[in-house]
This record gives C-alpha cells, structure tokens and sequence, in this order.
C-alpha cells in the first residue's frame, strides 16, 4: 500500500518508472497512472526514461495546485486508490472524498 500527500506522490513519479514504484508497495502501476490523472499530477510521457538512459534532456511538467491541495493524501492499494484530505481524519470511511471509478 501506498500513502503519501499528492507533493510526494509527484516527486515519487518523477523520481523512476511507475512499474518499479508499482513493485516496490505491491501495487498495480494502473491504479499510480489513475490516482495521478484524477488529481491533477503531472507524470512523465511515454519515452521519458528512455531519453535519460540515453542522456537527453527531457521536461519536467510543475505540480498543479489548482484543484487540490499539495497536502492531500492519496492512498493507493491492491484495489485501487482513494484521496483523504489533509486536515480530516483519514481513519474514518467518512473521510474520503473521493474514490477510483
């Protein structure tokens, strides 16, 4: 399982692949790809690791705060991912905002 405010999980998915990030908390790189998309997370583009394998220069997209805190937690597990607000308590179902369709 993977829990960790939407700043980490940016960091996270620009730091290496989603399949390693995937194995490393026994997770379905799906599930990282989805929770990202729905929470504004920029992540690499297809190529992205290849081109730093071969040292190219490649672009890293800013986090987007628009729509949601940098400070929002989004846990992701073997079912796939939820999102807990920060200043709530994330013990509770109640606490959930939002879920994977």
């Amino acid at each position: 399982m993977l829990r960790m405010n939407r700043t980490a999980l940016y960091e996270l998915v620009w730091s290496r692949p989603m399949t390693e990030i995937a194995r490393e908390f026994g997770i379905r790189d799906q599930h990282v790809a989805q929770a990202c998309d729905y929470h504004d997370i920029a992540r690499p583009r297809a190529g992205h690791w290849q081109k730093i394998d071969h040292g190219k220069a490649v672009e890293r997209v800013t986090l987007s705060n628009d729509a949601f805190s940098p400070d929002d937690i989004i846990i992701i597990d073997s079912t796939g991912w939820k999102i807990a607000p920060a200043l709530q308590d994330s013990d509770h179902e109640t606490a959930w905002t939002a879920s994977a369709p």
